[in-house]
């Protein structure tokens, strides 16, 4: 298993958010849509091995909802949620967490290398907002690895979403997961131990 960081932050950040008008942030010409199965075929082989899009195509199977950004019809931009009540950091074993009943998950975003930096991540993960809003969620959990939270924070405050860090979660050699609460009082997430 790729463990990507040693260190991360599981966040939330409320659904309350205002959509800019079209085309701004870089990103005109840019819909965004509920992807579907049709949708697969738009997704690069290029970035794409053929076993991720059968994961894709499982978590569509699955219900999950593929907040996809298309510029014509290439795939500029992607983002998945889900509404379960366990998520989990699948690049650090134990990672796992419960959700309360208001908090939607969003998971592996992906821009292909040539689109980075025009600002679709940040435009995709306000359309991520809304999307959940429409379910119900008055939240989004999501994790960020230490290496990103800056910048993330930074970019994602430019639109008007604040970033409310809840956990930091460090693996230790010798001890583990160690899970440290940031924000008390606040029980929309808490960690599953083993």
């Amino acid at each position: 298993m790729l463990l990507i960081s040693r260190e991360l932050y599981v966040c939330k950040c409320s659904t309350k958010v205002d959509l800019p008008a079209a085309g701004a942030d870089g990103e005109a010409g840019v819909h965004w849509l509920r992807g579907t199965e049709e949708h697969l075929a738009l997704v690069s082989a290029e970035d794409h091995r053929p076993e991720q899009i059968d994961e894709l195509r499982r978590r569509l199977d699955r219900g999950e909802y593929w907040v996809l950004g298309l510029e014509g019809t290439r795939v500029v931009s992607y983002t998945w949620l889900h509404t379960r009540d366990v998520i989990d950091f699948p690049y650090l074993p134990g990672c796992t967490f419960r959700v309360a009943a208001d908090v939607g998950y969003g998971y592996d975003a992906w821009t292909p290398p040539a689109e980075r930096g025009r600002g679709l991540r940040r435009r995709g993960f306000l359309e991520e907002l809304h999307v959940l809003a429409g379910m119900g969620m008055r939240w989004e959990a999501s994790f960020f690895v230490k290496d990103q939270i800056e910048g993330a924070t930074r970019s994602l405050a430019s639109v008007g979403i604040d970033v409310v860090r809840l956990w930091r979660v460090q693996l230790h050699r010798d001890k583990g997961l160690v899970f440290e609460r940031l924000a008390e009082g606040d029980d929309s997430t808490a960690p599953l131990t083993p």
